[in-house]
């Protein structure tokens, strides 16, 4: 048991997994193949160290595993906390409001009594009219007694991971550039790319999983996902 039990900062090394989403996944654990497990009696421990810009502290052993239905209530209430009222006002919000997550591709991070500690979602959108398909990656957010474990980043590497595994081609996202740097994201391809509302610019960062993908994509990000329907999964 003690090989599951390692800091979640040693994530980098984590690799796409094989299996759906709707699989466990460990924070800290390095084999592709173990990072599968059959039951919620294995958990990852994060460590106390802080991630960039942020207070270490140490939080409780956690497992990763896709949102369901049920998390609802829990996701809101943390994201309010997290984020504050005005998280709604957003521009990401005008891509994600009226739509599902892609397929696959919404995470929590529990403890071990099945509270949740963190969130994050991807989304589909298109790169301008009739553009290249893309994923928007937003809101992360971890419980705020908890920033700085590694948590953020355990979350973040599995769904980098997961949207590879799947064969999407970039991932998009709005946000601090030293912080998200690190997983490989920059504004080197953001800049003929807009949000549909207030922004700024130096804070619309990409990731290629696909090299080359971003070549040239030019136009103002629009929402491509699946519509929600009578029993909706986001507020």
């Amino acid at each position: 048991m003690d090989y599951l039990i390692k800091s979640a900062i040693a994530a980098t090394d984590i690799a796409p997994s094989s299996g759906p989403s709707d699989q466990l996944f460990f924070a800290g654990e390095r084999s592709p193949t173990a990072a599968l497990a059959p039951s919620l009696a294995q958990w990852a421990q994060a460590g106390s160290r802080g991630e960039p810009g942020e207070g270490a502290s140490q939080a409780p052993a956690f497992a990763i595993v896709a949102e369901s239905a049920g998390d609802i209530e829990a996701r809101e209430d943390l994201l309010d906390r997290a984020m504050g009222p005005g998280r709604r006002r957003k521009s990401s919000e005008k891509l994600r409001r009226g739509r599902r997550p892609s397929e696959g591709l919404a995470f929590v991070a529990r403890d071990a009594s099945g509270a949740v500690l963190a969130t994050v979602r991807l989304w589909d959108v298109s790169l301008g009219e009739g553009g290249a398909a893309a994923l928007l990656l937003g809101p992360l957010a971890v419980d705020p007694a908890l920033k700085g474990a590694g948590i953020g980043s355990a979350l973040m590497r599995r769904a980098v991971a997961e949207a590879a595994r799947l064969g999407h081609g970039a991932i998009l996202l709005v946000g601090d550039a030293p912080y998200y740097g690190r997983f490989g994201f920059s504004a080197a391809k953001t800049g003929a790319l807009a949000m549909p509302g207030p922004y700024e610019r130096h804070r619309l960062l990409a990731l290629e999983l696909v090299e080359g993908v971003l070549d040239g994509a030019r136009g103002t990000l629009k929402a491509a996902g699946r519509r929600l329907k009578s029993l909706p999964l986001v507020a």
